[in-house]
């Protein structure tokens, strides 16, 4: 996972972490601040649910997703 992006794509976007995962949860629960942070520190992974969630909040494209997500 390619954190760097994911947190650039925050800045953009104008969030702070506690928005975004306030977005991210919009439709049900699926990600916490500490899950967050530890997929950050590569300590975890997010799993399918929450880079669809994410992936909406940030209304990323396909392309950014594989590049965030997958490389």
């Amino acid at each position: 996972m390619d954190e760097r992006v994911l947190r650039a794509k925050l800045i953009l976007k104008g969030f702070k972490v506690d928005e975004f995962i306030e977005k991210v949860n919009e439709n049900g629960k699926v990600l916490d601040r500490s899950k967050y942070y530890r997929a950050l520190r590569g300590d975890g992974e997010f799993d399918r649910k929450e880079i669809e969630s994410i992936r909406h909040a940030l209304e990323l494209t396909d392309e950014e997703v594989v590049n965030i997500f997958f490389k």
